[in-house]
């Protein structure tokens, strides 16, 4: 099959074909389930570079090359930064009833603070202490930040990063395990016709795991949490691992898209995750229904969305205009960004074309998509109006398969997404009619003098009321714990 036929769900299909082909959930490297670890970082590495035209990773590799020195600046800087302000290290917090692991990629709000928009609500409303810890964004420290009682595991960082340096706490694979790798590797490489290094991959993570598990611990017992809320647990296995050790309930705050695709919660028939939450706090029932998580069913529960919420009773009265407004993420940037040029030149549009950046692409965008430039496009970051502010102002969204288009859905937006890899994810929406895919620019042109508005059940995508919600749930998790 050729790369351009190929999906997301022939992808995935093929990728658990691989995962059954080769027991990769049964096997242990140095006694420990290492599939379930490198599995979402793997299926990644093949979607991201399915996605990404040649010239964006050609630009990627030359902007690494030059930013090298600028990387080690900022990570020293970081590493001295924390090293002497001890109000940042959690190593020296002291109890707290509930732990939270925070989302780094914070919003700055109208207050001057940047909020992480996934528990500042819930904390600010909390009747129980709390402390938040989170790495930083990008090598920076977003501040000041909403959130009260802030550490960073920068200073962590930093410790497993001398222990790389002075060579301590190694992992050393076996003649037979390293043998076992490399087929994998070989196999997987024939299969997706893709660079996969397993022996790295899998060595890096298991290294990084023994060199930060102890600090973890450390944490967990100067804090003495009850519960630990977290965002995002693809990629913190190791805190996961050390909570579970010590038998304390983690919780996740769902913090984007979920579907079958998506290999950080997905799990279908046999796989599990041993490093996997306790308990997950979805949007909404459709979250709950959409996948087979690793998880009982009684252990997932539908609380809402705060920050969405909250924002759309902020924004109710502001009136539609006749406005689009594209939804960009990194690895379809390149590619959306000339279809919104193309629209916006397009004789007699009758509606202002915006340009919303994704987080990752406010550094870069002026250098991946100089048309945008000299466009007439209006190029919104952090610094421009909020996201919500966009949704509510706008009478159509373009994008191909973010989180906020759903939530554009929340604010009544039409949809209209580009037909490219990773649409997959919006199945259900294409489906039901409440969304409709294009192909160019001509097509699209067609889709906007006809889209109408479909009705889209809020409630069952993203539940009201969802601070009490929140709160309900939990007095009854602590209570229990008690």
């Amino acid at each position: 099959m050729s790369e351009s036929e190929l999906s997301l769900k022939s992808v995935y299909e093929e990728f658990l074909k691989f995962e059954d082909e080769y027991s990769l959930f049964n096997a242990k490297i140095d006694r420990v389930f290492f599939w379930e670890r490198v599995r979402f970082a793997v299926f990644r590495a093949i979607t991201i570079k399915l996605a990404e035209g040649k010239i964006k990773r050609k630009k990627r590799i030359e902007r690494k090359k030059e930013k090298k020195f600028v990387f080690y600046l900022r990570k020293i800087r970081n590493y001295l930064k924390v090293f002497f302000q001890f109000n940042l290290n959690p190593l020296l917090a002291k109890k707290k009833t509930i732990l939270v692991l925070s989302s780094s990629r914070r919003k700055l709000k109208e207050n001057g603070k940047w909020w992480d928009i996934y528990t500042d609500h819930i904390i600010n409303k909390m009747i129980y202490s709390s402390i938040s810890i989170e790495g930083d964004f990008e090598f920076n420290f977003r501040t000041p930040a909403e959130t009260k009682n802030l550490r960073y595991f920068t200073y962590i960082d930093l410790m497993v990063d001398l222990k790389r340096y002075l060579k301590i706490s190694k992992v050393n694979l076996t003649d037979g395990e390293i043998i076992y790798l490399r087929k994998i590797s070989q196999a997987f490489n024939s299969k997706f016709n893709r660079s996969i290094d397993l022996v790295e991959i899998v060595h890096n993570n298991l290294v990084v795991r023994k060199r930060s598990l102890p600090y973890y611990r450390k944490i967990l017992k100067k804090v003495q949490p009850q519960l630990v809320l977290i965002v995002c647990s693809y990629g913190k296995e190791n805190f996961i691992e050390a909570c579970k050790e010590k038998e304390i309930p983690v919780v996740e705050i769902q913090h984007g898209v979920v579907t079958r695709y998506h290999v950080g919660y997905s799990f279908e028939e046999y796989r599990t995750k041993k490093t996997f939450p306790d308990y997950i706090f979805a949007f909404g029932d459709y979250w709950k229904e959409s996948i087979t998580y690793p998880i009982e069913e009684d252990k997932i529960f539908s609380i809402g969305f705060p920050d969405l919420e909250i924002s759309r009773k902020k924004y109710e009265e502001i009136e539609k205009k006749k406005q689009i407004v594209f939804i960009s993420q990194p690895w379809v940037g390149i590619h959306l960004s000339k279809v919104a040029v193309e629209l916006n030149e397009v004789e007699n549009l009758a509606y202002k074309v915006i340009y919303k950046l994704h987080p990752n692409e406010v550094n870069t965008w002026k250098e991946e998509f100089p048309w945008l430039l000299k466009s007439g496009i209006e190029v919104v970051n952090h610094e421009g109006k909020g996201l919500y502010e966009l949704f509510a102002e706008s009478e159509i969204q373009v994008g191909v398969n973010s989180t906020a288009l759903f939530e554009g859905l929340f604010f009544g937006v039409k949809t209209l997404l580009f037909d490219y890899f990773g649409i997959d994810y919006m199945e259900d929406l294409l489906k039901s009619k409440v969304a409709e895919k294009f192909s160019d620019v001509d097509d699209l042109v067609k889709k906007i003098e006809k889209i109408k508005v479909t009705e889209f059940d809020t409630d069952y995508f993203f539940r009201s009321n969802s601070l009490k919600n929140v709160a309900t749930r939990l007095k009854k998790m602590i209570e229990d714990k008690d």
